[in-house]
Parts: C-alpha cells; structure tokens; sequence
C-alpha cells in the first residue's frame, strides 16, 4: 500500500498535519461503516507510517455535510484536542477540513460485541481513564451508556470513541459540573455491573442506582445513535 506522507498546514493554529483532503481523495481508503444518513462515513487510511481513522461527511448530501457535519466535525475535534496525553483517548486527533477529521488507528473490539474475558483491570482503568477525562480534558462524554464507545483493544485496555456528543465542563457551575461528571461515572458502571457486578464495591453500586432512578427525568444521547467509531479490528 502506497503512503503519502505530504503535510497540511491547518489554518486555524499554523500545525502540519499528517495528510490532506488530496492525499485522502487519491487513497486508497478502507471502509469500516457506511452509518446513517446523518453519520459520517468511516474509513482508515494509511500515512506516515501510520493507519488513521477517518470520520468524513463529505459525501453526504449538501445538507447533511453543511447543517450537520461541519458543526459536528468542528465539535468531536475541539474535544479530541483536548484530551491529547490522556490515557484511553484516540491520539494524534486533527481535523482533515471542515467535513472531516483523522485520528490514529487502534485495532480492538467495541465492548457491545467483545465476547471475550474482561481482565480484572479493565474496568478500573477505564473509571481511571474517564476520571483524567473530567480533569485534564475538562469535558464530560455523555454517550458511554452506548457499548460501542467503549473499545477493548487488542492489549486488553480500555479506549474512548465518539466524543460528539461531549460538553466542556469550564462554564458549569459546580453542582452542575459534579452532576454530568457522575453520569458518565454511572455509565461505565452500568456496563461493569452487567460484566463484573462483584468487583464494583458498594459505593460505584449506590451512584449507579441514584442516577439510574433519575433517568427517566432526561436523555442524554449521542446524535442519532453512535456513529461507530472505527478504532476496531476491521
């Protein structure tokens, strides 16, 4: 497989980016998900020496790619930007132009479809992860009740995807910030009380049930289901 190795200069901070929408558009690209009508399409695509994820609303109709795409692209990558060194986060995040963003590529399985066994580390690191989310990202995700955002990788380690649905945590007044921050704890118990109910300790258990019997109060949910992520095993 050929690799470009030609570098965009982004406009908006003067960086060099590892491949440009020209190199992406002479490929060769590998389709992961075709998603919905309103998702982005989601490929990888090799540069650098690397594979890279690529989330690309470019071929959507002109509506779609203008109305949603360019608002959800420039949100996921602000996000992406924010949480570079933090453990679990995709690497590497930039934004290919304003219908497209690359991230690099890891090869894994959604925890929705992992079929295998969990290590005894796995839930730990992924409340770790989350927790360094809140505090050095300063945002919450809001989306990870969906499995698929929740990626087992190869090493058996815990990866966050789709952060479309995130909110900056800066501008919230501190009961507000302690709540949102608590949904995404109570999400990532959901999934550790179905696979390891015995390992989670009473308190994970008494958050899990305060927030569950809140739930019918809202929705939070990623926009028009998950746009599945592709840092999985294709």
């Amino acid at each position: 497989m050929t690799t470009s190795t030609t570098l965009q200069r982004d406009p908006a901070d003067g960086r060099r980016e590892p491949f440009s929408r020209a190199d992406l558009e002479r490929g060769p690209v590998h389709a992961l998900h075709e998603g919905r009508w309103a998702n982005a399409v989601v490929c990888t695509y090799e540069s650098g020496g690397h594979r890279w994820v690529v989330k690309d609303f470019r071929t959507r109709s002109f509506l779609v790619r203008n109305l949603i795409g360019r608002l959800l692209i420039r949100r996921e990558s602000r996000g992406l930007v924010k949480l570079a060194g933090v453990h679990g986060a995709p690497e590497g995040a930039f934004r290919i132009d304003a219908y497209a963003l690359a991230y690099r590529f890891v090869p894994g399985t959604g925890l929705r479809r992992f079929t295998g066994e969990l290590t005894p580390e796995f839930f730990p690191a992924l409340e770790r992860a989350v927790l360094e989310m809140h505090a050095r990202g300063r945002i919450v995700h809001l989306d990870m009740r969906n499995a698929d955002n929740i990626l087992v990788t190869e090493s058996g380690a815990p990866m966050l995807l789709d952060f479309q649905s995130h909110l900056a945590l800066w501008w919230m007044p501190g009961p507000l910030r302690r709540f949102v921050q608590r949904i995404d704890c109570a999400a990532i118990y959901k999934h550790w009380a179905r696979r390891s109910p015995e390992t989670m300790g009473p308190e994970r258990m008494a958050l899990l049930d305060r927030i569950n019997a809140l739930r019918p109060l809202w929705a939070v949910r990623g926009y028009m289901g998950s746009s599945r992520d592709g840092s999985r095993t294709s």
